[in-house]
């Protein structure tokens, strides 16, 4: 690949960032990490996070990182600096719609907006449960409680799912199937989204925004829901640590996250 040219580098979360493995106090980003992401910006190369968290996921720590900017909730909501370029939630009808289905087809969920996100005050029985513990520790001014069925109107952009004990899925799918994205994460665990975005499309978006042609896009994942954009650009990097399923599908696989994998990559590719 053209190195001199500036890059579009779009850089995963959760195991690419942030390490994922071991408790919550555990989990940490390698110094490494923002060397490197000032050599790729002094370089003239634009680097922005690309996350299937909404933004109010998306806590300080990482926000305060000197990134160009951030796709969140898988494509629909992206900023430049402290700028939203783009943002596409679910419209009211659908939300309401949903908050009443989600209860109705026994899920359990999690609604994730742009400014808050939203539990149920249900005792949770899967990973749904993990999750609220975590936000509540890492972003608790962010969490909203519901009570159980509540009918007011929410603002969220994206919402996951997990399939608990007597969960009617295949209703709800097939009800909703051509009206969002279901990405199966695994572990009867779902993402969904508004359709047509995606990782992929907020990285569409800004090589649209900035001028740029695909062919200096670069993307660094772990995960299955980093597909679209791992696919999608035209350099793809996968984590050591990352799923062993995308080992054959992307271009490079670096070291992990502990290993200061990123680093790596960037040193690899000569762009810093």
């Amino acid at each position: 690949m053209n190195t001199a040219k500036k890059k579009l580098i779009f850089f995963d979360i959760d195991g690419t960032i942030v390490t994922e493995t071991g408790d919550l106090s555990d989990r940490y980003i390698p110094e490494s990490f923002s060397v490197t992401l000032e050599k790729l910006q002094a370089n003239g190369h634009l680097c922005f996070i690309n996350t299937g968290r909404s933004y109010a996921e998306v806590e300080e720590k990482l926000r305060k990182l000197p990134f160009d900017g951030l796709v969140c909730g898988c494509g629909s909501y992206i900023m430049l600096h402290d700028k939203i370029l783009f943002h596409k939630t679910l419209p009211t009808a659908l939300r309401k719609e949903l908050l009443h289905d989600l209860n109705a087809f026994h899920l359990e969920w999690l609604l994730e907006g742009s400014r808050f996100i939203y539990y149920s005050s249900r005792k949770y029985t899967t990973h749904i449960g993990d999750f609220m513990k975590d936000h509540l520790a890492l972003i608790p001014d962010a969490v909203r409680i519901l009570p159980p069925e509540t009918d007011i109107d929410l603002d969220f952009d994206k919402l996951c799912i997990c399939l608990g004990k007597n969960n009617q899925f295949k209703e709800f799918h097939e009800k909703y199937k051509n009206t969002l994205t279901f990405i199966d994460r695994g572990n009867n665990f779902f993402e969904i989204t508004p359709l047509h975005v995606s990782k992929a499309s907020g990285i569409q978006f800004l090589e649209d925004y900035f001028h740029m042609d695909r062919k200096d896009t670069i993307s660094v994942g772990d995960s299955t829901n980093d597909l679209p954009m791992l696919t999608y650009t035209a350099y793809s990097i996968c984590m050591g640590n990352g799923a062993k399923e995308l080992f054959d599908i992307v271009d490079y696989v670096t070291d992990s996250v502990k290993e200061d994998g990123i680093l790596h990559a960037m040193q690899h590719l000569k762009l810093i």
